[in-house]
């Protein structure tokens, strides 16, 4: 294996006592192309931007790829694992809602349910060669900030995050340019709907629920997923109970009773015919596979 260098830097707040890592930079380097990053689960928000290499990734089940140069985002809690990957560069930046809240300050730039938040749609967006330097300039001065730290520490990274995001989020706008204002609209409502769902999962399963909230009607709701190429409400919200059910069953110690419990279910045997209906296997099977 070619010789790796990690290195980190991170943003502690001065007067936290507990000493938290709010926000942090790493930068993994390798002589060669070769395996770089590992399999894991956390509590941040994360962005990966492979600068140079390739990959093949899973993302809650969902298969994801970068060739040459991209960038990716996972949400906090998804399963995140490493098919296969050549990496010569790769940046992982993290941070947690206290230092920047996607639900709240995210929809002043869009990202919450089209970056994060959207366990639907794994988000991620190659990154031509000519565009690299706005990222490496972006990210040498978050390290810069994070050494030097001086006035307006704080604001300063979450400027630099809030631009790397915008970057972003521009590389996706521009492969969308011939999408008209009328399905942005739709589209607006279809990410905001995903972002409740994440968000409510456990305790809404009903369609009606969701539909109250975005002030539109479950029938318009629908109409909108479907012109977007997604699954009805219902199939979304069942969906994302089952992605949080097959982490649970897969990483997770709980029994299926304890399990169907904290998803909202009164009654564990229907989320177990539930699991085996959208999945072919029982809840057990499934653990065991």
């Amino acid at each position: 294996m070619a010789l790796k260098t990690v290195d980190s830097y991170e943003y502690r707040k001065l007067d936290s006592s507990s000493n938290s890592v709010h926000f942090s930079v790493k930068k993994i380097s390798l002589e060669t192309h070769c395996s770089a990053l590992q399999n894991e689960v956390s509590p941040y928000y994360r962005i990966f931007w492979i600068e140079d290499g390739s990959g093949l990734y899973d993302i809650d089940f969902t298969t994801f790829s970068i060739d040459g140069s991209g960038i990716f985002c996972v949400s906090p809690n998804q399963i995140f694992l490493v098919r296969n990957e050549k990496v010569k560069t790769a940046y992982v930046l993290s941070f947690d809602k206290e230092f920047y809240c996607v639900e709240t300050h995210g929809k002043e730039i869009s990202c919450n349910g089209l970056l994060f938040n959207n366990v639907h749609r794994a988000t991620g967006v190659s990154v031509e060669q000519k565009d690299t330097a706005l990222f490496s300039v972006l990210i040498d001065n978050m390290i810069n900030e994070i050494s030097n730290p001086g006035n307006a520490h704080r604001e300063m990274l979450e400027t630099y995050l809030r631009m790397f995001m915008i970057q972003t989020l521009r590389l996706i706008d521009d492969e969308e340019q011939k999408i008209s204002v009328e399905t942005h609209q739709r589209n607006q409502i279809v990410l905001d709907f995903i972002a409740l769902v994440d968000k409510h999962f456990r305790t809404k399963h009903a369609v009606s629920d969701y539909a109250s909230e975005l002030f539109i009607s479950p029938k318009s709701l629908t109409k909108k997923l479907k012109s977007l190429g997604y699954a009805t409400p219902t199939k979304v919200i069942r969906e994302r109970i089952m992605i949080e059910a097959k982490r649970e069953l897969k990483y997770g110690t709980d029994n299926v009773k304890e399990i169907a419990y904290e998803l909202g279910f009164e009654d564990p045997a229907y989320f177990s015919r539930l699991f085996s209906k959208e999945e072919g296997l029982s809840p057990l099977e499934y653990r065991k596979g």
